[in-house]
Order: structure tokens, then sequence, then C-alpha cells
């Protein structure tokens, strides 16, 4: 090779399954990284995480190809909003479902932690009434 003309470097950047906490299977180290995404939103978001990476594959079943931001796709919800992420009180359901149901929690209003945490940080106070003001008011 001539003056200023670089090589291959012998350490390139890339995937090394040898190196994956889930192994070297590819879907296997998806599984695992979007159950340590879920797992890290849900301490952000002040709600309690008692799921383990194999209480999570199991839960997703034969529906974790099926997963994703459609209507008709997937996703894991808590059964009771109350209580932390469990075996017992996660499920997989259709979004379409899942947006219901995410609805009739805030009719009742229910307001996430973080949610309540950002508006503090905001100074915003939260609505007592479901009606908005008028011009007149």
């Amino acid at each position: 090779m001539g003056k200023g003309v670089k090589g291959p470097r012998p350490h390139t950047r890339g995937e090394r399954p040898q190196s994956w906490i889930s192994g070297p299977d590819q879907v296997r180290h998806e599984q695992h990284c979007a159950w340590r995404q879920q797992k890290n939103q849900a301490q952000w978001r002040e709600e309690g995480w008692e799921l383990s990476f194999e209480d999570w594959v199991d839960l997703w079943g034969d529906k974790w190809p099926q997963r994703g931001r459609l209507a008709t796709d997937y996703c894991m919800t808590r059964l009771d909003w109350e209580l932390p992420w469990t075996r017992s009180n996660a499920h997989v359901i259709v979004r379409s479902e899942h947006a219901k149901t995410a609805g009739q929690h805030q009719a009742r209003g229910w307001v996430s932690p973080a949610r309540s945490r950002w508006r503090a940080t905001k100074g915003i106070e939260r609505k007592t009434s479901g009606r908005r003001p008028t011009c007149n008011e």
C-alpha cells in the first residue's frame, strides 16, 4: 500500500455474538435487548419489576415475531397497573386492546408516577374536571 492509504483495521467493530449475554442466537439476543429496555423503562417510570428474562420470554411465547406498533400487533402490559411487573400480573395482548384499557385507566384518573414527576417539573397542575374552560372563564 502506498503512503497515506490505510489498510484494513485488525479489530473492526460489528456484531460479536460470542460475547452476547444471551448467547450467539440472534432472536434470543433481540429478546434480551427488548427485555432489558422494558425493564429500564419500568424503572424510569417507577414501576416495580420482578420479571426474569426467562419469565418474560415465556410470557411472549409464540407471539414474539408479531410484536410491533400497529393496532393488530402485540404488546406486553400489566393486568393491574398499580401492581409491579410480575409473571402473574403481565400478559401479551393486541395493541388495540391495550389502547382501550389505557383509556379506561386514564378516565378513572390514573396517572403514571413518571407523568406526575414531569408535570411537577413543568409546574403543571393536574386537571380535576374533564371539561375545558371557555374563553369567558
